[in-house]
């Protein structure tokens, strides 16, 4: 242990001892106007880390040496590697106002000026790289990235499709300008920079990523979904994935779309509320119920006040012949919304399903009534099915007077309809009013020719 502790104070000695002698050495050079030689020196001392030394050569040279821009340049570099940037900015200048065309100079003063975050004047320092030489790729290059880390997306994209014009070998400088035209909305320049991109690196996923996005909102769904089942699923965010969802569902293609919306729900619950009555209507549509019910109180439960979550659930559970569940869903959209017709019409049919709950529907149709009130024209279907509703009831019970009276309301608006001509036909006949019931029958024969009741109750009136 002691002999190695020893082993390393003779190295430091030994390197001491010939720094302090290359010092020695450049500076008799100086005095002798031998400033190459002091310059390399400085420059050896430099690249084997004696940065001190090599800096007192430097003052010294260009205390002496004011017209050559080397050794301000040595010093800049040596300040800079000691992360004195204040100092290595002044002699980087110096340098240039010797040499305002050497373009190391301005990259050195530009890099020295982006480790400040003084990043207006780093760009400003590359422009006039590129200015000078307008096919200096290197400059557009460090120009774009510079702009793209400042968010700057336009001038990005600008200077980073200069660079790609001459070098498509920097898979960052793609990524780079891609984002920045992704950025900036510009779906159709990113993708072809993607795609540029990906002839070069065809497993950048980055890359994929981004193409795959700017498909979806250039709505071409078929090539954002081949792509987007060749890129790990998990470089997609929730919001990726809804992107990508809402681009297939907007192209009806419903079940691939749900795969990624439900996705997009599972990464980020955030979406729940603008995704789970989409991918439940995606279920509906197809006769998926008892999925689109789940879907439906996910959407409930992130927005209890949504009437129209509420209602479609309800339709679910009617058509699922739940319609318990549907007449209690049903009744809280009235609630949230009680002059919504259709919300009444679907309660009060949960209702005529519903053992003992006659007097329910009836309210429920009542109220159908009532608020289609003066706007008949437009609630035809609903009104026709109201009165008939109350004119089969009346039927049953052998009220065969109100019942008349309902469907006559319910056929003003359903003229054609031959059930209910068959059901007046009927009630005629009960109140012995047969010419009318005549004529009623004949009324269902010339809309159903092969009505048999209708054939049979004219038959037995005829003869």
């Amino acid at each position: 242990m002691k002999a190695t502790i020893l082993f390393i104070f003779l190295a430091l000695l030994t390197g001491l001892n010939f720094a302090q002698d290359q010092y020695d050495i450049a500076s008799d050079a100086i005095k002798r106007n031998d400033f190459k030689t002091a310059l390399q020196i400085s420059q050896r001392l430099l690249s084997h880390d004696s940065t001190d030394q090599a800096i007192k050569i430097l003052v010294e040279l260009t205390s002496h040496d004011s017209t050559g821009k080397d050794g301000y340049i040595s010093l800049g570099d040596a300040y800079s590697k000691m992360s004195v940037l204040e100092l290595a900015l002044e002699d980087y200048m110096h340098a240039e106002r010797i040499d305002s065309l050497d373009l190391q100079i301005k990259f050195r003063i530009a890099d020295a000026l982006y480790k400040q975050k003084s990043y207006k004047d780093a760009a400003n320092k590359y422009l006039q790289v590129i200015a000078i030489d307008s096919n200096n790729i290197q400059a557009y290059d460090k120009l774009g990235e510079l702009l793209y880390y400042a968010a700057e997306y336009p001038n990005a994209a600008f200077y980073l499709t200069k660079y790609l014009k001459y070098d498509q070998k920097n898979s960052k400088v793609f990524y780079f300008a891609a984002n920045s035209l992704f950025k900036m909305n510009n779906y159709e320049g990113c993708s072809n920079v993607a795609e540029e991109g990906l002839q070069n690196f065809p497993q950048n996923n980055d890359l994929k990523r981004l193409d795959v996005l700017s498909l979806a909102y250039l709505k071409r769904s078929d090539s954002a979904a081949k792509l987007a089942g060749s890129t790990p699923d998990s470089l997609f965010t929730g919001r990726d994935d809804y992107i990508l969802g809402i681009s297939l569902l907007n192209a009806e293609k419903d079940s691939v779309a749900v795969i990624y919306l439900k996705r997009a729900m599972d990464k980020d619950t955030s979406f729940i509320n603008n995704i789970a009555d989409l991918v439940a209507t995606s279920y509906f549509r197809r006769g998926a119920y008892d999925s689109a019910v789940v879907y439906y109180n996910k959407k409930i439960k992130a927005d209890p006040a949504n009437s129209s979550a509420y209602i479609n659930k309800g339709i679910c559970c009617y058509q699922l012949q739940n319609y318990n569940e549907a007449s209690a869903t049903l009744s809280q959209a009235v609630l949230l919304k009680p002059d919504y017709i259709p919300a009444a019409l679907w309660l009060a049919r949960a209702y005529r399903n519903i053992k003992d709950s006659a007097d329910e529907a009836a309210a429920a149709f009542r109220k159908v009534i009532t608020l289609a009130a003066g706007n008949e024209d437009s609630h035809k279907d609903e009104l026709s099915e109201a009165y008939g509703y109350f004119a089969i009831t009346d039927l049953l019970k052998k009220r065969y007077a109100p019942a008349i009276e309902s469907l006559k309301l319910a056929l003003t608006f359903k003229p054609d309809d031959p059930m209910y001509h068959l059901w007046l036909a009927q009630a005629y006949v009960f109140t012995n009013k047969n010419e009318d019931a005549i004529r009623e029958y004949k009324k269902v024969l010339s809309l159903d020719p092969k009505n048999a009741d209708a054939k049979k109750g004219l038959k037995l009136l005829t003869n």
